[in-house]
């Protein structure tokens, strides 16, 4: 029984060590990775405008057809900005694992809880300079479509948060003072035992923060993406793709 339970810290204390030796060297250049280099952006650059093209002269048409915003029926019906496979996220398509987790008020929160919504699960660390960039996004999500089936989850795992430290107490602290000082209204789901963190890594190995795992109405993770989100509009693409 020791024996594993060494095992499992040692695991842990591995995965935290790459998260940070990556997230650092991250932040020390131009931007998070989104799976390609810039030469394969640099290439698809026609690829994107002529899809920016076709975007348009669909939407021109589907105004003639008296479709619009209002009548839609989706959340977010014409997104202003594209994102793309393979460079702003990929895809993943398994069943999300279920979970309970604390709020920073005490309540008990499970990730089924959210059945039936689209479901932004974040993992991150008050460290982080990328997680703190996204965050003012993440609240404007959840101020305008929290109420309107879309949940933002961000999930502090206490190894992560102290850098590979097990004192839960001390992370729960810095997580609130730092929440607090914000004003961030979102929930903030405290992993305390990093179950959360292993469980997903085993889904998609977690080698940077922050990451996000979309989940959509049936539960299903749709998409992750390695990095910070870059903007609200992109955030709202996102929904764009997972509200079908």
């Amino acid at each position: 029984m020791r024996v594993s339970l060494c095992f499992r810290k040692l695991a842990v204390m591995s995965l935290v060590l790459l998260m940070i030796l990556t997230t650092v060297a991250c932040g020390q250049g131009e931007g998070m990775p989104k799976g390609t280099d810039e030469q394969e952006r640099s290439a698809e650059i026609g690829d994107i405008d002529d899809r920016d093209g076709k975007q348009a002269q669909g939407q021109e048409e589907r105004e003639r057809n008296g479709e619009s915003p209002e009548n839609s029926g989706k959340l977010v019906p014409n997104p202003t900005v594209e994102v793309v496979e393979g460079m702003d996220y990929f895809a993943v398509d398994v069943a999300a694992k279920d979970f309970e987790l604390e709020d920073l008020k005490g309540n008990k929160v499970k990730l089924s809880d959210y059945e039936g919504q689209i479901v932004f699960l974040n993992f991150w660390a008050t460290w982080c300079p990328p997680c703190r960039e996204e965050m003012p996004d993440m609240e404007e999500i959840h101020r305008e479509y929290g109420n309107r089936g879309v949940a933002i989850l961000a999930v502090n795992s206490t190894s992560m948060q102290l850098r590979g430290g097990s004192d839960s107490k001390k992370a729960r602290k810095q997580v609130e003072e730092f929440i607090e000082q914000n004003g961030y209204t979102f929930p903030v789901l405290l992993d305390s035992d990093d179950k959360v963190l292993i469980k997903y890594n085993d889904i998609v190995p977690i080698t940077w923060i922050p990451i996000t795992f979309m989940i959509d109405k049936e539960g299903q993770i749709r998409y992750a993406r390695p990095g910070p989100f870059t903007s609200k509009e992109q955030i709202e693409a996102f929904i764009a793709l997972l509200d079908d």
